[in-house]
């Protein structure tokens, strides 16, 4: 009887583990527009919007989500950026860390940037913000920015 028992405790958490992550509205590949970048000329800061691919997958109680940027004249290929958050009811904050080519005055240099995205998935649309602070840059924390995208369907 314990081992009856045992087993139907260990179905019991795996159902509501796979049910767990199909409940997750986020899951899937999106294909986003966001803000990948930004010009500072004068004091006047302007968004360069960028488009990418964002893939989340549920494992255990987070989602893990990786963002790789589509190239363009504004944007060469860059390294895919790995974000992660729990799982939980409505909207998912989701932290990175990566570096970024900083150019003031000619002068190219590496730069840490934290990335704050803020998501959610209405059906298929997604919807959110990112919000981005440059380490050591005056000037260099940005207010939120619009993220929008779509279910991806290929």
């Amino acid at each position: 009887m314990t081992k009856h028992i045992s087993s139907l405790v260990a179905l019991l958490t795996l159902g509501s583990a796979s049910l767990h992550a199909q409940q997750q509205p986020l899951v899937g590949a999106w294909q986003v527009t966001y803000p990948g970048g930004a010009t500072i000329e004068n004091g006047v800061t302007t968004i360069i919007m960028a488009t990418g691919r964002l893939t989340i997958e549920a494992k255990a109680d987070s989602l893990i989500g990786t963002m790789v940027q589509d190239t363009s004249a504004e944007f060469p290929a860059r390294p895919p950026v790995r974000v992660a958050t729990k799982a939980g009811a409505g909207d998912a904050t989701f932290v990175a860390r990566s570096t970024a080519q900083i150019n003031i005055n000619g002068v190219e240099s590496e730069a840490t940037v934290v990335s704050t995205w803020v998501l959610r998935a209405k059906g298929d649309n997604l919807e959110g913000t990112v919000q981005r602070s440059i380490d050591g840059l005056e000037g260099g924390n940005q207010p939120p920015q619009p993220v929008t995208g779509t279910r991806w369907k290929g």
